[in-house]
């Protein structure tokens, strides 16, 4: 069996049953977004290195973990003895028995029959008495051997290997355990008819690092295909071979512009050729694929509330907890101080500063401890530092250190507030530096009567 056939098919049952939760119990928007570290494949104890080299150290926190190696094509799994060799070559299929010997090829045409040799020539009379016996004529060359007969055309090639059934879909994964796989050798039988390999995969319920037979999530065989039919013309019969309906899987990454939170794109084929593809080669070409699913996710906006329906202008939005605080009206109270929380999805005017449709604005808002600093106006101490308390819902002015009265006709102006300790930064104008960095700070004092 090949190694580049069952390593995507053994990827593509990992991810399958570790990977079944995931996308069930996701937002609906299929979001897996893949980690950095390790080079883990999905979000599973599955993980991806370059080389044996590249794997990590085999101890209690990769125990169980299954790495797939690039250079080797091949899986490597902690074990209590180190790492080990997850070995997915199926046995070798028996030989074809030698096909039956072709018909002798025809008798060659007779050659041209060789010219006779010259006739000797006579001796001489001798005088009264015969002449001696002239010598033999030479024997005419033989004719040429006739053609060789043409040989026997070879035999048909044997047919392809029956494919394998398909496998089940596999069981939803549970939070917090390791998916494990675990092969052996299949013998010739109703699973597969010419033997193969059987693969085991489930969870480790246990989180013992080994897979019992009650964890078997799921079973797939992988079979060998059938022995070739003996050649008719006098050539072996060829092995069964990787069958044209081998099932092949593709997985990848779509564009951010396709899918703006990522995603995974799956694609499926036989890998017989089509579209111009090679046939039986283990790689899922172009051509070949019949199927593509995209699982993707992508990021939404929503109006989460619609404060005036002439525009609420939301700004200076701030983060407390679970809350978002923010400057925003509802059209009759002017700009106010507004909150959101987020987890029911509540809306409301948190104070009106200055009542009426004047606004008494909620600017530069800061977090210090438990409490909201921002500057504001109630419309007759100009703009100066405020504080609200959501623990009460309470708000109240800090400091007015310059008022209208001092010559400051529009207050403070409070703007670029840090928060350090129980420290509040910023800078304001006040009547005799101006406008210079400003420091707010808790005091404690004890009163007795």
């Amino acid at each position: 069996m090949r190694k580049e056939v069952i390593a995507p098919l053994l990827v593509l049952l990992m991810l399958v049953a570790a990977g079944g939760y995931m996308l069930m119990n996701n937002d609906g928007t299929g979001s897996n977004t893949l980690d950095d570290e390790d080079d883990q494949i999905g979000e599973w104890d599955v993980y991806y290195v370059d080389s044996g080299s590249d794997l990590p150290a085999c101890g209690s926190a990769t125990l169980g973990r299954l790495y797939y190696v690039a250079d080797t094509a091949g899986f490597e799994t902690c074990t209590s003895a180190g790492w080990a060799f997850v070995d997915l070559t199926g046995p070798a299929g028996p030989a074809g028995a030698d096909g039956a010997q072709g018909p002798a090829g025809a008798d060659g045409a007779q050659g041209p029959a060789g010219t006779d040799g010259a006739d000797g020539v006579n001796g001489t009379d001798g005088d009264g008495d015969d002449g001696a016996q002239g010598a033999a004529g030479v024997n005419g060359t033989d004719g040429l051997d006739g053609a060789n007969g043409q040989d026997g055309e070879d035999g048909e090639d044997g047919s392809s290997g029956s494919p394998g059934p398909p496998g089940v879909d596999g069981l939803d994964a549970m939070d917090g355990h390791s998916a494990l796989a675990v092969t052996s050798t299949e013998p010739s039988g109703s699973n597969c008819a010419d033997g193969g390999l059987k693969i085991e995969v489930g969870l480790d319920d246990n989180n013992d690092g080994s897979l019992q037979a009650s964890e078997v999530d799921q079973t797939q065989y992988v079979c060998d295909g059938a022995d070739g039919a003996n050649g008719t013309a006098g050539v072996n019969g060829t092995n069964g071979s990787a069958s044209q309906n081998t099932m092949l899987t593709s997985i990848s990454a779509p564009t951010l512009q396709a899918c703006s939170s990522g995603g995974r794109i799956v694609q499926q084929g036989l890998d017989n050729g089509d579209g111009g593809g090679t046939a039986q080669n283990g790689v899922l070409e172009s051509g070949e694929m019949d199927y593509t699913t995209t699982y993707c996710s992508n990021f939404v906006v929503t109006c989460i509330a619609d404060i005036n329906s002439g525009s609420g202008f939301a700004n200076d939005i701030t983060v407390m907890g679970t809350r978002l605080y923010f400057e925003a009206t509802d059209g009759s109270s002017g700009l106010e101080l507004w909150a959101h929380e987020t987890t029911n999805a509540s809306t409301w005017q948190v104070a009106d500063i200055r009542s009426g449709s004047v606004s008494g604005y909620a600017n530069y808002i800061t977090v210090m401890g438990t409490r909201l600093y921002f500057e504001a106006e109630d419309g007759s101490s100009g703009l100066e530092l405020w504080v609200h308390e959501p623990a009460d819902g309470s708000t109240w002015m800090v400091s007015n250190f310059c008022h209208p009265d001092q010559g400051c006709s529009w207050g403070t102006y409070i703007t670029n507030m840090v928060a350090v300790g129980n420290r509040l930064y910023f800078d304001a104008d006040d009547p005799i530096r101006r406008t210079e960095l400003h420091v707010v700070e808790i005091e404690h004092t004890i009163t007795y009567n």
